[in-house]
C-alpha cells in the first residue's frame, strides 16, 4: 500500500453554479482524466488514487488533497476538471519527492499556484 495518496472529491461539481457536465460531478470527469496519466505514470506504487464523499470546500469546486505519512497535507480547489490532470501528475512528483511534504508554491505548475487552499501540518 502506499504512504502517498492523491485524494478526489467525488461529488464536486464544476463550479458553485454548475454540479455537474454531461451528468457527471467535476470529480468523477477530474478522476477520468487522471486515469489514464496515471496509468502510464512510472510512480504508481508510491502514490495512491482515492476518492471521497467530500472534502468540504463546496463552494469552491473541484477539489483534491495531497496526504502523505508523516508529511504535509495539501487541499487545492477552484480546479478545472477536464484540465488539470497533467499538472497534478507533475504536482505529484514535487510531493513525492520531498521529505517531509513541504511544497513551495513557485515550484508547482503555474495553473495550480493559485488553487492552493490549505497546508495542513502532518499529525504529532
Amino acid at each position: 500500500m502506499a504512504n502517498h495518496h492523491l485524494i478526489i472529491c467525488e461529488h464536486c461539481g464544476f463550479s458553485p453554479e454548475h454540479d455537474d457536465h454531461e451528468g457527471l460531478s467535476g470529480g468523477t470527469h477530474l478522476l477520468n482524466q487522471l486515469k489514464p496519466l496515471y496509468e502510464q505514470w512510472s510512480r504508481q506504487a508510491e502514490l495512491e488514487i482515492q476518492t471521497t464523499g467530500c472534502l468540504c470546500v463546496c463552494d469552491r469546486p473541484c477539489a483534491i488533497a495531497f496526504v502523505g505519512t508523516n508529511k504535509f497535507t495539501y487541499l487545492f480547489s477552484d480546479l478545472s476538471p477536464l484540465d488539470c490532470a497533467t499538472d497534478l501528475i507533475a504536482a505529484s512528483e514535487l510531493y513525492l519527492d520531498s521529505d517531509n511534504g513541504w511544497v513551495n508554491g513557485y515550484d508547482l505548475p503555474p495553473t495550480l499556484r493559485s488553487k492552493r487552499l490549505a497546508r495542513i501540518p502532518p499529525a504529532p
